[in-house]
């Protein structure tokens, strides 16, 4: 069993109620239990940090940092709380392959809820047939918007430091706490 995984993405979102859709990239991290880091470098710098129990959004542009228990944040099943090893696919999801298996192609896979997350009403995931990575996930909602993420330069077991799934907002930075979450300046241990 992998303990932690780096990868670059890409992530896709269409929303649309616009007709419009976003592209976003950088670099992810996970390890486990429940840690991870999102590391958005375009379009705009973004940082979304968990330690497992305490949730930091980071605009550096905005000068501004929302801090929120992880499992707040994450009421919907979202495939980033799989890779973190929180969410379990057997018992939240009724699988199905989208196409049949075969020696030569990566697997299709279509989630559907068990019970209602949020607004996810589909989870799609393409998973490589030799080593069962995650290569895209793709999160379908209730509104018909679609985000998919495909990941790349995928690395396990990194040895991640702790230290990189904690977050200290910098001087000069605004800090708005969600109700119920951890202290800013604390590592929600």
């Amino acid at each position: 069993m992998h303990t932690d995984f780096k990868a670059n993405f890409v992530q896709e979102s269409l929303i649309k109620s616009l007709g419009k859709k976003q592209r976003a990239e950088g670099m992810v991290y996970f390890k486990k239990p429940g840690k991870m880091r999102w590391v958005y470098r375009k379009p705009t710098r973004q940082e979304i940090i968990s330690d497992g129990k305490t949730l930091w959004t980071y605009r550096p542009e905005d000068k501004q940092v929302i801090v929120s228990r992880t499992a707040q944040a994450f009421q919907s099943k979202a495939p980033s709380t799989f890779l973190a090893g929180i969410g379990n696919l057997k018992k939240d999801f009724e699988p199905l392959f989208v196409q049949e298996p075969s020696s030569d192609k990566d697997y299709f896979l279509e989630l559907t809820p068990l019970e209602a997350q949020g607004s996810l009403e589909k989870l799609f995931l393409v998973v490589h047939r030799e080593d069962f990575k995650i290569l895209q996930a793709k999160i379908q909602d209730a509104m018909g918007n679609i985000t998919q993420i495909n990941f790349s330069k995928i690395q396990f077991d990194n040895n991640l430091s702790d230290s990189l799934f904690t977050f200290k907002p910098p001087k000069g930075v605004e800090v708005f706490t969600v109700p119920g979450a951890p202290p800013a300046g604390g590592t929600g241990r």
